[in-house]
């Protein structure tokens, strides 16, 4: 895995990078713009007209006139998570101390695709175990229980794990439940993905075109990732400037990635 101002970055596949890309641009980009972004990462032409086809097939993204390419907004509910990163921040409400809990003991492992999903939801929704088996997170979420259901289902949840409010916790309970989250882990990692953004725009500047859209492109998915995954604790549990101010700076940021890109499709090719 390289890294790129001190934040490791990795290679897309061809359907990741279309999807970071449509999320990104925010309209439609045609079939060949799509396949220059691929070969600038080394990402072969067919590669990326398979990739474009498979992501049709699953309804995560239309195809419009003259071979262009938008997001499927009302598609699969996780390309909703990918595309919904930069608003992710009004889902949080105030917490009164209760939680959101899911019991998964009984869950069959043998689907080993279908349980990769179920941990997936869990995983994008912000719980951790607190027992084996079941898992929980703060009830801070607008819409609260009947939401966090529908949601980790749309997600892949198993049908076989209920969801349910856990309330009235006991104090050896409760504090085990506050320490799930390495909260200065994730304070830490807000800031050090902030410091690369900043390092990287100063420097986005003074590179090669090409470079400049590399590296955005590259470094932009990284911090997205994280603030995709991020379990939206309440100010209770994890102080909210730090992931406030990596959410600012990744939006000056990916102003200045759409710039670039704009500029560069304009280019002719080679």
């Amino acid at each position: 895995m390289d890294k790129i101002c001190n934040v490791s970055v990795s290679l897309p596949s061809a359907p990741d990078l279309i999807l970071d890309l449509l999320v990104a641009d925010g309209g439609t980009l045609s079939s060949q713009a799509l396949c220059r972004a691929g070969a600038l990462l080394g990402i072969g032409e067919t590669t990326m007209r398979v990739g474009l086809t498979r992501l049709a097939a699953e309804g995560k993204i239309a195809r419009g006139e003259r071979g262009n390419y938008r997001l499927e907004r009302e598609g699969p509910a996780l390309s909703r998570a990918v595309d919904g990163w930069l608003h992710k921040q009004a889902q949080a409400v105030g917490w009164r101390g209760d939680w959101l809990a899911v019991h998964d003991a009984g869950v069959a492992r043998a689907d080993k695709t279908a349980w990769r999903r179920h941990g997936l939801a869990l995983s994008l929704r912000g719980f951790a175990p607190l027992r084996p088996g079941l898992q929980i997170r703060p009830d801070n979420l607008a819409g609260g229980l009947e939401a966090e259901r529908r949601k980790l289902k749309e997600l892949g949840l198993s049908p076989g794990a209920p969801v349910f409010r856990l309330a009235d916790l006991d104090e050896a309970a409760q504090a085990s439940a506050r320490r799930l989250w390495d909260v200065r882990a994730l304070a830490a990692q807000c800031r050090r993905l902030q410091a690369g953004l900043e390092r990287s725009e100063q420097r986005l500047r003074t590179r090669p075109l090409e470079t400049a859209v590399r590296e955005s492109l590259l470094l932009g998915r990284a911090v997205i990732a994280h603030l995709i995954r991020d379990p939206l604790l309440p100010a209770e549990l994890m102080p909210p400037e730090p992931r406030a101010e990596l959410l600012a700076v990744t939006r000056r940021y990916q102003d200045t990635a759409r710039q670039l890109w704009r500029q560069w499709l304009a280019l002719p090719t080679a």
